[in-house]
């Protein structure tokens, strides 16, 4: 195969998986990044558009009994579980601070409860529902009944996730043994015969290779994904994996842009280390087309908004409200894509 050629092939009649492979394995200098990056914005725009989208995010809304805990989350840092999770009331009140932002969708996000969290995450969905008029999705892994799936359904859900990591078997007991790759996979199944959109999420750095990238993302394309999150292993202080090299960005990139030709109408957001305002210019070059922590969140009173100083947040008692929007908004445009119209007259009559 010929680099260019390839390339050349993918536009109009998409790619195989020995193409998908042979782009990973063989992009690898400046000048190939910058034509893989060239092709998938290309792809990206006849596609889905230029419309770049920003999710709120609250969380969390579950706690987490994964044990041990995965070994790259922060709760393997510590004894105690994830168990300061919010309140109805408190999400409530984080949807109406980011309806306000211009934000149209939320993401609800929590821990995987084992023994079931369909009553956590309905009265939380409901929460959302009685306060905003925003889109909702939710996702805490596979520890919702199908029932339960319905219902969220019922309420107007969007989207829901089964994360898998890696589909490497070897890799995932190894940094999640914990955690049961069968169960959701299972799930991300179900999700989608109930008539659910999924959301799934890969993590580049732990120890996958480019094969297994390539399967985990025609699996997914298998399965009917709608929503695929592509993060970089970012090492926590304290956790068993804080000496290991964190996943370089461009790595990220270049998976984001062959998931890109290969689920060419679903919306590709970034994650983990790429949760930089720095590298988002990065993650647009190489076919991303939404973002979840990048635009306005709410959750306990914690580091976000220490790390960029231009940043204001809000603190309503035990809760902290971080909006990046006037920043994040500025970049994405700045590389030639547009927002959503109500995001644009929220920050419109902020600056005004």
């Amino acid at each position: 195969m010929e680099f260019d050629e390839v390339l050349t092939k993918v536009v109009k009649e998409g790619i195989s998986r020995e193409e998908a492979l042979f782009l990973l394995e063989e992009t690898k200098t400046v000048d190939r990044y910058l034509k893989l990056f060239r092709v998938v914005s290309r792809v990206r725009e006849d596609e889905v558009g230029d419309i770049f989208k920003f999710d709120g995010f609250i969380g969390a809304i579950t706690p987490c009994t994964t044990s041990p805990p995965c070994l790259y989350c922060g709760r393997s840092a510590r004894s105690e579980s994830l168990s300061n999770f919010l309140t109805p009331d408190e999400v409530a009140v984080g949807a109406k601070l980011i309806e306000a932002a211009g934000t149209r969708r939320v993401e609800l996000g929590g821990g995987t409860v084992w023994s079931g969290a369909d009553k956590l995450v309905l009265e939380a969905v409901r929460a959302v529902r009685s306060a905003t008029s925003l889109e909702v999705w939710v996702n805490v892994g596979p520890c919702l009944s199908t029932r339960a799936l319905e219902e969220l359904k019922g309420l107007g859900v969007t989207e829901v996730g089964s994360s898998l990591e890696t589909i490497n078997e070897r890799v995932f007991k190894e940094v999640k043994p914990g955690d049961s790759l069968h169960k959701r996979m299972e799930f991300a199944k179900t999700i989608k015969e109930v008539g659910l959109k999924l959301f799934s999420v890969m993590m580049v750095g732990i120890g996958s290779s480019y094969e297994d990238y390539v399967n985990h993302i025609f699996w997914l394309k298998d399965v009917g994904v709608d929503h695929f999150c592509i993060t970089g292993f970012n090492p926590i202080p304290g956790t068993p994996l804080e000496t290991r090299t964190p996943a370089a960005s461009y790595e990220v990139a270049k998976v984001v842009a062959v998931s890109r030709l290969v689920l060419r109408r679903v919306d590709i957001s970034i994650g983990g280390i790429m949760n930089d305002l720095q590298l988002l210019p990065l993650a647009v070059m190489a076919g991303a087309n939404r973002a979840i922590h990048l635009g306005a969140h709410v959750h306990r009173p914690g580091v976000w908004a220490q790390r960029y100083r231009c940043v204001k947040s809000k603190r309503l008692n035990n809760l902290e409200f971080v909006n990046l929007l006037p920043l994040t908004v500025k970049i994405v445009k700045g590389m030639g894509m547009r927002v959503e119209d109500s995001i644009e007259e929220a920050l419109r009559g902020v600056s005004s």
